[in-house]
């Protein structure tokens, strides 16, 4: 009888597999485009959409179906600050960082980052600190700087980055699972129940010579709360509107400020913070119609 194989779950790409340092994630890179470029928001849960698709060759064009949506609460933020980069041989350098635009040099900058602050008190859940993050503006030196000058210490809305129908990358930190052996955290098989000492473990780790262990043998060890990016998720709707439940949203409370309808799952539990960015690698996916969300008391347009 031919044996079946799986191929191992968790990518070495991902190594070490070690805590994020802080829950706020950080964007190693940012897409080319024109105007701000990302966002930060708080999770909220999941619901259950009724929505269309676009997509000719569906057999469930025309028809409606109902797809897992994540809530997310994004307060506008608050641009706080301008931090100048110049590129070295050694990677980007930060010259100066600044909010006062009096008597600043920017002939050594190569480009610049802005620096936004986010307002959790307007959000469903106490939180006393915000979080501060850089965010890219695309296009020249000169563009970034006139648009901080204009707009510094204003709000802005997640509708003047992001419309509905777009897609974009979200980075979050996973939910932390703590420490957990190699057949949870990388699916090995479990060995016979004769075996020596104990089944969950790998069956080998590694050859005679050399001595050593390799460092692919998959082992015990931290999972869960990485930070993960996930591509080209669809923003389904962008709304105002109260979309609380009757108890509210478990884990989280009740939505008070702007939020977005993300089809599909997102990263981490509730009240995690989420960072948005304009999708990196867009690919052709086709969007779907929001036509309603399934509530407690029907479905709300």
């Amino acid at each position: 009888m031919a044996q079946h194989g799986k191929p191992r779950r968790g990518s070495l790409q991902f190594s070490p597999r070690k805590r994020a340092k802080t829950p706020l994630p950080r964007v190693r890179s940012w897409p080319e485009g024109d105007g701000i470029l990302g966002f930060i928001g708080y999770k909220v849960g999941m619901a259950s959409a009724k929505v269309k698709t676009t997509n000719p060759q569906s057999p469930f064009t025309g028809k409606e179906i109902v797809k897992s949506v994540t809530v997310l609460e994004v307060p506008p933020m608050l641009l706080r600050a301008v931090r100048l980069y110049k590129k070295t041989a050694y990677g980007s350098k930060v010259l100066t960082e600044f909010s006062n635009f009096k008597d600043v040099d920017i002939s050594k900058a190569d480009f610049a980052r802005l620096i936004f602050e986010t307002q959790p008190s307007k959000a469903g859940f106490p939180r006393k600190n915000p979080e501060v993050a850089e965010i890219a503006h695309g296009g020249t030196l000169e563009e970034t700087l006139t648009f901080a000058k204009e707009n510094m210490d204003k709000e802005l809305k997640f509708s003047d980055v992001f419309s509905e129908h777009e897609f974009m990358d979200v980075t979050g930190v996973t939910k932390g699972k703590g420490f957990q052996g190699p057949v949870r955290r990388f699916g090995v098989h479990l060995l016979p129940y004769k075996t020596e000492k104990s089944r969950r473990k790998p069956g080998s780790l590694g050859p005679w010579t050399p001595e050593k262990t390799p460092w692919q043998v998959a082992m015990a060890g931290q999972t869960g709360y990485h930070t993960r990016t996930e591509y080209n998720k669809q923003v389904l709707k962008i709304g105002t509107e109260d979309i609380n439940p009757k108890s509210g949203w478990k884990r989280y409370g009740l939505v008070k400020s702007d939020y977005v309808l993300v089809v599909g799952s997102v990263q981490g539990p509730a009240k995690r913070t989420i960072r948005m960015k304009k999708a990196t690698r867009p690919g052709k996916n086709f969007a779907v119609d929001f036509q309603g969300i399934v509530m407690d008391g029907g479905i709300k347009k």
